[in-house]
């Protein structure tokens, strides 16, 4: 499935979203961050590599209705990413260091519990709730973090992209009005500080 011709470019690239309605235990979340974290190094300077692979994460989204497979695939994508940082940069990550924080975060806000059905949550009810890491212009680092549903996204009918095999969304590419709908939550903040938003 990754590699059909016009989604496999965008793995590369960590500006593509990706959404895994049905998540499971994260096989097909750690593929895509594979692969994204191999498009940060062949495409930036080694000076930006850590805020790129933050990036990269903050890219990719998922929804699980169990909450073992939930906490599994969170699991194995930080896991992925610590094991990609320790082999690039020589050196484990520290949990006392911002991106380690954030790395965590930004798992725990994209891969989340829901029933993509009825696109709410299954026990509680609560709707499915995601964020946009919306890059600030001009910033190399920052973004602006924008709260919005998953049956918001449905309903501005976003369809798939053309070479997008079904029940892959590429999300975040509304242009004019639709994206005036979203509501903005957050001020703006580094991206390796975004751990700071957590509980607001």
């Amino acid at each position: 499935m990754l590699d059909t011709q016009g989604v496999k470019e965008d793995t590369y690239d960590v500006t593509k979203t990706f959404l895994e309605p049905a998540a499971g235990d994260g096989n097909f979340l750690v593929a895509i961050l594979k692969r994204k974290l191999v498009g940060v190094k062949e495409t930036f300077s080694s000076k930006y590599w850590q805020t790129k692979s933050l990036f990269a994460l903050s890219s990719i989204y998922g929804i699980e209705f169990l909450a073992d497979n939930l906490e599994i695939a969170r699991y194995r994508l930080f896991l992925y990413y610590l094991d990609w940082y320790e082999e690039t940069f020589g050196q484990k990550l520290s949990s006392r260091k911002d991106i380690y924080k954030s790395a965590n975060f930004l798992i725990q806000k994209n891969i989340v519990r829901g029933n993509t059905l009825t696109k709410c949550h299954p026990e509680t009810g609560a709707p499915i709730l995601f964020n946009e890491w919306r890059r600030v212009k001009g910033s190399a680092s920052k973004v602006e973090r924008v709260e919005f549903s998953f049956a918001e996204l449905l309903n501005e009918k976003i369809t798939l992209e053309s070479g997008i095999p079904e029940g892959q969304l590429s999300l975040f590419d509304l242009e004019g009005d639709d994206t005036k709908q979203k509501k903005k939550i957050a001020t703006i903040i580094d991206i390796q500080k975004v751990y700071q938003l957590e509980g607001k």
